[in-house]
C-alpha cells in the first residue's frame, strides 16, 4: 500500500504567523483529543503528532490499516511550501484570466522564485498574454502554495464540518490538496 496524505494549506497566512498558528492548532487538537501532543516519528522524514482516542470525530471515512501504519500522524508545516500531490500527476495547470490550459509552458523558475521569495513569480499566458503569480494559475488536481499547512498522514476523508472548524481556528480559508507516494 502506498502512503496517501491530505494537506490542509493557509494560503493567506505569512511566515511571521505560522509558529503562533501550529500552536493554536496544536491546542485545538490536543483538546479534543484528535492528536497526541507529543513529537513522535509518525510521519515521512520529520515528527508528527499521532492520533489520539477521537481521531476518527472528524473523519467521514477512514483509510483501512490506518492505526497500524507507522505513518499515520499529522505534519505541521511552517515555512514556505509548495503543497503538491506527489503521484496523483498534475492535469492541467489553467491561466486565471482566460482559462487556457498552460501545462506545458516552463513553471521551473517561477516555483523557484516563489519558493525562495526571489525575484518575480509571473508566468505569461500563451494565449492571453496576462502575467500573473504562479499562486494564481489554477492547479488541477490542486497544489497550494503556503507559509503555513497541516498533513494528514493516511487519516482518509475529512468531514466537511472539521475543515470549517479549521477555517474558523486558522482565520482564513484553506486549501485542500490530496496526494499519494
Amino acid at each position: 500500500m502506498s502512503d496517501h496524505y491530505t494537506s490542509i494549506v493557509s494560503e493567506k497566512t505569512n511566515q511571521a504567523d505560522s509558529q503562533e498558528l501550529a500552536d493554536r492548532i496544536i491546542s485545538f487538537l490536543t483538546e479534543k483529543k484528535i492528536i497526541q501532543k507529543e513529537l513522535s516519528d509518525c510521519v515521512l522524514g520529520s515528527t508528527g503528532h499521532k492520533p489520539a482516542e477521537n481521531f476518527g470525530s472528524i473523519l467521514e471515512k477512514q483509510y483501512e490499516g490506518f492505526l497500524d501504519s507507522k505513518t499515520n500522524g499529522l505534519e505541521i508545516i511552517t515555512e514556505r511550501r509548495v503543497f503538491e500531490n506527489g503521484a496523483n500527476g498534475l492535469e492541467q495547470v489553467n491561466c486565471p484570466n482566460c482559462g487556457q490550459n498552460q501545462i506545458e509552458e516552463d513553471w521551473g523558475s517561477a516555483l523557484e522564485n516563489w519558493y525562495g521569495n526571489l525575484e518575480s513569480d509571473l508566468v505569461k499566458c500563451s494565449n492571453c498574454l496576462s502575467e500573473n503569480s504562479i499562486t494564481k494559475f489554477n492547479f488541477e488536481p490542486n497544489w497550494g502554495f503556503g507559509d503555513f499547512g497541516l498533513i494528514f498522514w493516511n487519516w482518509g476523508k475529512f468531514k466537511s464540518e472539521f475543515l470549517i472548524e479549521l477555517e474558523k481556528v486558522i482565520g482564513t480559508e484553506l486549501k485542500i490538496v490530496y496526494g499519494k507516494l
